[in-house]
């Protein structure tokens, strides 16, 4: 059970990281290229960050339940380091949520009016916690998936 969720909790933090980079380089490309009319930019805006949210919440806690369910698998370090990563991204990610992404929503609806006064602190800050978001949860997923000392071992005798 315990390298069941261990694998379970490597797949969801290494998930989350690569669907938020995916997500983060596809949002920015669509606002940078010039393609899209504010309205339209907007209007997706207001259709993804939704979903990225959802999918970080989600991710985020099955990787903090696998981390908690594979307690014999893993290092009381990693198992450590892992959790704290972890649940700092996932307050970091409530508070983005709360505090920032909701009033950004806010000012761009409906779609395509003027940005108010605080519009780019807001996106600033916001694209700041992202940023340690990400970096938090890339590093529990790069220690989740760290081979203990231990498994170094049990390799070397199992090939002779």
């Amino acid at each position: 059970m315990s390298q069941f969720a261990l694998m379970v909790s490597r797949l969801a933090a290494s998930a989350w990281v690569g669907a938020a980079v995916l997500f983060v380089a596809t949002g920015v490309r669509q606002v940078t290229s010039g393609l899209f009319s504010m309205t339209t930019t907007d209007q997706l805006v207001l259709l993804r960050f939704p979903l990225y949210y959802i999918c970080g919440y989600s991710l985020m806690t099955v990787a903090i339940v696998g981390t908690t369910l594979a307690r014999a698998a893993l290092g009381r370090g990693q198992r450590a380091c892992s959790m704290v990563c972890l649940g700092v991204a996932l307050l970091l990610m409530s508070f983005d949520y709360m505090v920032i992404y909701s009033p950004l929503a806010g000012m761009i609806s409906p779609p395509g009016q003027p940005r108010g006064p605080g519009f780019q602190t807001l996106h600033r800050a916001s694209m700041g916690i992202n940023l340690a978001d990400l970096l938090l949860v890339a590093v529990a997923a790069g220690t989740l998936c760290w081979p203990r000392s231990t498994e170094f071992v049990v390799s070397r005798e199992a090939n002779g």
